[in-house]
């Protein structure tokens, strides 16, 4: 007679310091991770409730997969998805690192929210080139009120200069002293857009690619923002 003896590794943190934690209802047996302190099951019956599975589809997501497509790969139903992304979204909090920087350019990108691209979703956002960080951003229209929403999120930091296109919702609000304008001012930021057109289909100007609801619509961009800055979810 031969015992088969099965080694539990955590499936959030990897970790050998598993225990035994009690059964579900569905008897299956449950265990706890005393590393990172959470629990988890050694084998699931619906493909949504592993963990590497819910960390692949927030991957997917900042990795320029739409909804359909994640339901497609993972087998995990868009409404499930679509729930995590505003679940995952909600609770991070995108924050500069630093209290002073030299340098801040700022820019805009149209987006659209349903079908209609009549419904025009304006994103207006801060990037530091030193740290190469995504600051702060604003949804609106192209007008000075979601630019001075953008500059009221930094007016705590210290910024010696900012720099944007000639669009005339910057002048309107930024401090003249401390402004310049030009495209050569912003070519770091240009190349941002360009990156995020890439990860994330949705501020693509020819796209059959949208979000329903405006709740999903920023999620899905704040959740980029915080993979930028951060490199993790």
């Amino acid at each position: 007679m031969c015992e088969i003896t099965i080694q539990v590794s955590c499936p959030y943190c990897h970790s050998m310091k598993v225990v035994k934690n009690g059964v579900k209802v569905t008897g299956k047996q449950n265990f706890l991770c005393r590393a990172c302190g959470k629990q988890f099951q050694h084998t699931y019956e619906r493909t949504g409730c592993r963990p590497q599975v819910k960390q692949l589809v927030l991957g997917m997501l900042v990795r320029n997969s739409g909804i359909r497509d994640i339901e497609q790969v993972t087998g995990v139903h868009r409404q499930t998805v679509l729930k995590w992304l505003n679940q995952k979204a909600e609770s991070l909090q995108v924050s500069p690192r630093l209290k002073a920087y030299t340098t801040v350019q700022l820019d805009e990108a149209w987006t659209f929210v349903k079908e209609s691209k009549k419904r025009k979703r304006w994103l207006f956002y801060a990037y530091a080139p030193e740290t190469g960080e995504v600051l702060a951003w604003s949804w609106g229209n192209r007008s000075q009120h979601t630019v001075r929403r953008l500059y009221k999120q930094l007016e705590h930091l210290k910024i010696a200069c900012f720099c944007t296109d000639d669009w005339p919702a910057f002048t309107k609000v930024l401090p003249p002293e401390r402004h310049l304008v030009g495209k050569a001012y912003t070519k770091n930021i240009e190349g941002v857009n360009l990156c995020l057109r890439t990860r994330n289909r949705r501020i693509v100007r020819k796209t059959a690619c949208f979000s329903k609801k405006e709740r999903n619509h920023y999620n899905a961009m704040k959740l980029i923002f915080y993979y930028r800055n951060h490199h993790t979810l």
